[in-house]
């Protein structure tokens, strides 16, 4: 099992027996939280504590991901927290984890810098490490659980994108996905390539000759 350095992920030593916790710079296993009462009284494959989602995205998920333990015998569970409010390792039983089992934990927790950290978490059972390698889930999380990502499409969106994305990889036997499929990373690019309708019509560089000449700074709109 990797080394854990954050507390966000609630996940504990003993929550997925062989576990893989992915990535190691936003996984954890802080112990003693094991909190039952924030479990919902009834079964459901996704609990959000933080409303991130609808009800109706909920719902949506929960059906997804129940098609899918069907159809692939793996289990992958969504859990939005903050710690330390979260149920801890009361999900081990609630969610009867096993070695073909995926949990992600989305918490928008403070980095060691101070600043927002990745929000996308993963905790993976060894189980399912053959249909889906270590350097996925690493950059499945950078893709949509990143800052930016986050910032410019909500973390509604994050959190389905990246449902999305691993149901595509399970359930495509011939996909063996070491990466985020362009289909989900950059939808537009997987459909046009490069020559987008908005680059066809507009240039690589829209506007650029009409304000060279006013200020290098439009340009850059996020910087370098």
């Amino acid at each position: 099992m990797m080394a854990a350095t954050s507390r966000r992920a609630v996940l504990g030593s003993g929550m997925l027996a062989t576990a893989t916790m992915l990535p190691s710079a936003a996984v954890a296993r802080p112990e003693g939280v094991n909190k039952p009462e924030l479990l919902p009284s009834y079964q459901t494959n996704v609990i959000d504590l933080q409303r991130f989602l609808t009800s109706g995205q909920v719902k949506a998920m929960d059906k997804q991901l129940e098609s899918l333990e069907k159809a692939t015998g793996i289990k992958l569970r969504v859990l939005c927290q903050s710690y330390p409010n979260t149920p801890g390792l009361a999900i081990k039983d609630y969610w009867a984890l096993d070695d073909k089992s995926i949990v992600m934990v989305v918490d928008k927790g403070q980095s060691k810098g101070g600043g927002t950290a990745n929000i996308l978490n993963f905790n993976v059972a060894e189980g399912v490490k053959l249909s889906l390698p270590n350097q996925f889930w690493t950059r499945l999380s950078n893709t949509f659980g990143n800052n930016f990502f986050v910032r410019d499409n909500g973390e509604d969106v994050a959190i389905t994108r990246a449902v999305d994305t691993i149901e595509y990889c399970l359930r495509d036997e011939l996909a063996y996905c070491v990466d985020v499929p362009m289909q989900f990373k950059n939808p537009a690019k997987a459909m046009y390539g490069d020559q987008d309708p908005a680059t066809k019509a507009f240039g690589a560089t829209p506007g650029k000759d009409i304000f060279s000449g006013i200020s290098s700074g439009v340009e850059k709109v996020f910087g370098s």
